[in-house]
This record gives structure tokens, sequence and C-alpha cells, in this order.
């Protein structure tokens, strides 16, 4: 809570806003209205009717002047908390506290699973407590995620100093860019040496090291990630020193992830297509070494040669993780690709883009792709019957699809082929899944079926990806589903984003209505599986539920 110390002479600055508020023609059920510190923007989070009403009323203007004002004059605000007796339903005991003496004598297990919370910043004070505590938290499992602090790619005196530390020895992962000196083969030996778990090289100049020293230094990983820009300023480590980097991994490599991803929205007149970045100058029998280690391959948007297309296809059998994504491949290709698919028994996850799959027979798609846990498809040529039998596998329960993703799948006459496929059909096979990716602008009988469905029971957790949830309100018709169906689908989850039409203050659509939001906070109130609702840029909220 806020009170201003200016004084409280007409009621101050929060009797200001509820006066204005209560001004609004039409009353608003749910509004927030915040500065967000970041950006010193005015956001506005509400229903539908509510957003409108309110974007047309002056109380808006007012109230991003009292809020801009207020927060200019922060020093004179004071900020307090008021005393909670509970904390998640549970009665808090002061004298339950857990002594100093009782956290030594925890269990190193339990010290283990505590730790295992913490963030790498929070982990270094933790190494300073005792003896015992630094023996724990010197775990590698437990520094998962740390990195270069931020001073240390400002400035070459700061890095050279932090790789004396003993904390320096904890690095697991190393992000390779956005460094404001140069880097030189000095710096990069430094890090050759710490068996770093993954690296990710993008965005940086990298003219004055060595190729073989890069080689070495991705060699030494188990992941490595390498982005290739193509741009005359911002395109670094650029096209041929990102082909010396992969020509340099040697043979005895600990890699067993590799991700070679080229961006470049220049479209090629000749073709029609983006310009890709050339591999085909690498020998074969190099390319034979590098991928038959492998576990994890992603290509994206590049140049490959017939007999190299040939020799990566053969390898799929020993991946558990193939990305392809914006290569070109003929009828031919595409075809002995889904044979491959089809027959290996090791891969789980497939991402593929601007592929025809037209041509390729009804049952050997479905059979193929149905062998896959996770599936990625983004404008892919596909025809309506091939998705429907797709979709029919699943629902007949001999599919092994957890996760699809089907985003821009048009057929041959640039038609998108979901809105061709029978509701009931599309529904029932989305809720065996446990995620969902799909274009949100679906026809109104096909989103209804989707909730519908959803609120008898669903094996889904979510909508979208894990990584990239949809917002529920952006679904151009969602506003038609019924407010009861959609609280108890929604509430059949297990998280769930809202986006309430934020970002700033011009932009965003909130398509909920205010009956469907009232739905769905009684439902949440009485019973749900969502153990989070999150908001895009915000962080998770989590759900205590009542069963």
């Amino acid at each position: 809570m806020l009170e201003n110390s200016e004084g409280h002479e007409e009621g101050g600055w929060q009797a200001k806003v509820k006066d204005l508020v209560e001004q609004l023609q039409e009353p608003t059920p749910f509004l927030c209205v915040y500065l967000d510190q970041k950006t010193q923007q005015v956001k506005l989070v509400a229903d539908s009717e509510s957003q409108k009403n309110f974007r047309e009323s002056e109380a808006f203007s007012e109230l991003k002047e009292i809020l801009t004002r207020t927060n200019e004059k922060k020093t004179n605000l004071q900020f307090y908390n008021h005393p909670h007796d509970s904390l998640s339903g549970h009665q808090f005991m002061p004298d339950q506290a857990l002594s100093h003496d009782g956290f030594a004598k925890l269990p190193v297990e339990i010290l283990r699973i505590i730790f295992g919370f913490l963030k790498p910043t929070d982990l270094r004070n933790i190494l300073l407590v005792s003896q015992t505590w630094k023996s724990v938290a010197e775990e590698p499992v437990l520094w998962t995620g740390f990195d270069l602090p931020d001073v240390c790619r400002r400035h070459v005196q700061a890095l050279m100093m932090f790789s004396n530390l003993s904390l320096f020895s904890k690095l697991q992962h190393l992000a390779l860019s956005e460094f404001f000196f140069k880097l030189k083969d000095e710096h990069v030996e430094l890090f050759c040496d710490l068996g770093l778990s993954s690296i990710e090289i993008s965005n940086i100049d990298l003219s004055e090291v060595s190729d073989q020293l890069l080689g070495r230094l991705v060699s030494g990983c188990k992941e490595c990630v390498i982005k290739v820009l193509q741009d005359k300023h911002w395109g670094r480590p650029g096209v041929n020193k990102a082909i010396s980097i992969i020509s340099e991994i040697q043979d005895n490599s600990n890699l067993k992830s590799l991700e070679l991803i080229h961006y470049d929205n220049l479209i090629m007149m000749a073709t029609g297509e983006k310009r890709k970045m050339s591999l085909t100058y690498i020998p074969s029998d190099f390319l034979t070494r590098l991928f038959k280690k492998l576990d994890s391959l992603a290509l994206e948007n590049l140049l490959l040669s017939s007999d190299q297309l040939v020799l990566i296809f053969d390898h799929i059998a020993n991946l558990s993780r193939f990305s392809f994504r914006g290569i070109h491949l003929n009828a031919t290709q595409t075809t002995h690709l889904i044979n491959i698919v089809g027959k290996t028994s090791q891969l789980k996850s497939l991402s593929l883009s601007e592929v025809n799959l037209d041509e390729i027979p009804v049952m050997d798609l479905a059979k193929a792709i149905n062998k896959m846990e996770t599936v990625d498809f983004e404008d892919v040529l596909m025809e309506a019957n091939q998705i429907k039998e797709i979709l029919l596998e699943i629902i007949s329960g001999d599919s092994k699809m957890k996760n699809l993703s089907m985003t821009g799948i048009k057929n041959g006459i640039n038609e998108d082929n979901l809105f061709d496929i029978d509701a009931v059909v599309f529904a029932n096979a989305v809720n065996k899944l446990e995620s969902v990716n799909f274009d949100g602008d679906l026809p109104e009988t096909m989103i209804k079926e989707v909730f519908q469905v959803m609120s008898l029971g669903t094996n889904l957790k979510t909508l979208g990806t894990p990584s990239n949830q949809i917002a529920i309100d952006t679904f151009s018709n969602i506003a038609e589903v019924d407010p009861e169906v959609l609280a108890m689908a929604l509430n059949n989850l297990q998280s769930v984003r809202f986006d309430f039409g934020g970002g700033d203050e011009a932009d965003g659509c909130c398509c909920l209505s205010v009956a469907q939001m009232q739905a769905f906070f009684k439902q949440l109130s009485l019973k749900t599986k969502l153990k989070t609702i999150l908001r895009k840029e915000h962080d998770d909220f989590a759900v205590q539920s009542n069963k």
C-alpha cells in the first residue's frame, strides 16, 4: 500500500483517483492502471468493455498525469505492509522459526533442496556462511544458468580480475555475445579449461581470435549454439567466421547438441527465398564425424548440397531432437526425410519450417509424425486430409505425441488449412495432448468446441508452448465461448496466460467479457488445477488451489 507524505488536502491523490474512476459513465469491474518502472509508461489492464470506456474518458488522461507526477516525487512516498497472520493458508508461529543451530544441523540432502531454489547470485553469499554450506553450494548442478557478470562484458580489466576468483570456475554456460571490447586469444583461453556445459556465440566480433582456439572452446562443451545475422554492421561473428569455427571442431569433441542458425531477411529476387548461409564447401566426411556423436541437431536457413542432405538424414536415427528450418528440399528429399523419421525409434522431437509436405502419402505422414513426442510445424504446406489423419491418429490413442505446434499451415493456394478441419476432430485431438500451439484466429465453431471439450476434462497443461504460451484473451472468437464453459476449461489447465490488453497503453486488446472474467475468478476460488497464472513480461503468479 502507498501513502503520500505531501499531506491529505482535498483527500490526497488517492481520493482524487477514486473520484476519477467513480465519475466514469460505465462501471469498471476490472481495472488496473499503473506506471511501469522500467519503461516509464502508463499501462492499462482491464476487461474489454472497461478498457474501451476508460480510454474514451477524460479520467484516463488525468490519471496518467497523476501517476507520472506522483512517480516524479517518489521520494515523498512511503511504503508499508499490513501485518498478516497467515501464509499460504498456514498459521505462522514465530516461536516455530528455526534457530541458527537448527539450520546448521540440517542434513546435506535438505540443504541441497533448499539451495536449489536460489539463483547463482544468491549462492555466492551461501559460499561464505560455513564450510558445510560451502561444500553443498559448490555442487555444479546448483550453478546452472550462472553466466558472466555484465561488468566483465564491459571492461576487459573486470574480466581478467574475475577470472582469478574461485567463482569463475563455477561458470557452466557462456554467452559469448555483446562484449564492449574486442576479444583476443588471451581472453578466450580463460574459458577453455573451465569444462563449460554450453556456449552460445552471437553478436560478437571474433576477428582477433584464432579459429583453432574457438574450435577448441566449442569442442569442450556439450551444447553449442551459433547464431549468425547477415548484416553489414551487426552480422557478427559473420558467415565466414561461423563456418571456420564449425570446421575447427575437434574429432574428440564433447559436443552432444549443435544449433547453427542463420538470420537474414533479404529476399533473393531469383528464387523469392531468404538468402542462405552456404555450408556446401565443408567436406562431407568432416560433417559425418561431427554429426555421428550428436544427440540434438538444429539447422536453420542454410544452403546444403545434395550429398550433405543425405548425410544429415542418415544420422537422424542417432538423434533425439532434430530441427530443420528454412532449408530447401525437393519432393524426393522431403519424402526421404519423412521415411527416415518414420523408421527411427530414438527421435523424440521434430521441428520443420518452409517444407512442402503436401505430396507425402497421407498415412505415411501420419504414422511418421505420431511417433514423435514433440512436433513443430511452421509455414509448412499440407493438405487438410493430411492434418485430419494426424489428428485422428492422436484420438485413436496410437500416438506418442504430447506437444504439437502448427502455425502458418497452408495448402497449395495459400489458404489456412486448419479452417477446413472438422471442429470435433480438432477439439478432441488437441485435448489429448499436453500442449498445443496454433494460430489464434480459428473459426468460432472450432474455438467453442475446443473449450467445450476442455471443460469436461483434458490432458492439456497449457495452450501454446511451455516457453511461449498463448494469451487466452487474444483469441479473436474467445468472447463467443460461454463464460461457465470457459471458466471450467481454463481451470482444468495447469498454467494459463492473460495479457488483459497489456503492453503499451495504445497497444493490445482484451477480447474477454466481464462475465467471462467473473466466471473464471469465481471458479478459481472454488476448484482449480491451475498452478500458475502469467502475463506477458511479468513474473508467474503462483496459484493456491482449493481442492
